[in-house]
């Protein structure tokens, strides 16, 4: 469960209590509050992505490095967690704006899929040296950071990029991949019929 912790003095613990926009009581309202900050940070074009993403280089590295420990004896690392940690960590996603609860399935938010789409395809062509499930946990790992607001850990940020991943988003990382291996083997094919046709 995120925790939320804030020393409020009696006056903006009363403003706090008056806001109508903001449902809930006590701690449960300063979630919600986080919540609602979350959800309306507006979103931010690609070419800022790409800045942001420079800026925080290298605890991006060091939390992918991270993800790739998890998966050296596994291909799917949530099939080995337990039933508690998934709760937690699904609460946390939910709190943050990432995952929605539609009738008793989990999915990503649309702003959260959205994104990720455009940063999976940024990523994955700003970088040659990573393929495109690379890219597709760099692009998580980057939103959670976003999305987070600074309230994730590095944890939770690394079991939350391959929990989406493996989830959900991976299949958009597979199609970019066919993709991509459609258009270099039509390359190849054509570059041989000219080579054929010109003998």
């Amino acid at each position: 469960m995120l925790k939320v912790c804030a020393n409020l003095s009696e006056i903006e613990y009363d403003i706090l209590k008056k806001m109508t926009i903001v449902e809930g009581e006590d701690g449960e309202k300063l979630r919600n509050l986080l919540r609602y900050y979350i959800s309306t940070i507006p979103e931010l074009k690609s070419s800022e992505y790409a800045l942001k993403r420079m800026d925080n280089k290298k605890e991006i590295e060091e939390i992918l490095e991270n993800v790739e420990v998890a998966y050296e004896n596994t291909d799917n690392p949530v099939e080995q967690w337990g039933e508690d940690k998934i709760n937690r960590l699904v609460s946390d996603l939910i709190e943050t704006n990432v995952l929605m609860k539609v009738d008793s399935q989990f999915t990503p938010t649309n702003k959260f899929r959205s994104l990720f789409k455009m940063l999976l395809h940024d990523v994955a062509t700003e970088s040659e040296d990573k393929d495109e499930y690379e890219a597709a946990l760099v692009a998580a790992i980057q939103l959670l950071m976003e999305f987070g607001g600074g309230s994730l850990g590095r944890d939770t940020i690394r079991d939350g990029a391959i929990f989406i991943n493996e989830g959900w988003m991976f299949e958009y990382a597979t199609a970019m991949k066919h993709a991509r291996d459609f258009k270099r083997n039509k390359k190849i094919f054509f570059h041989e019929v000219e080579i054929a046709e010109s003998l």
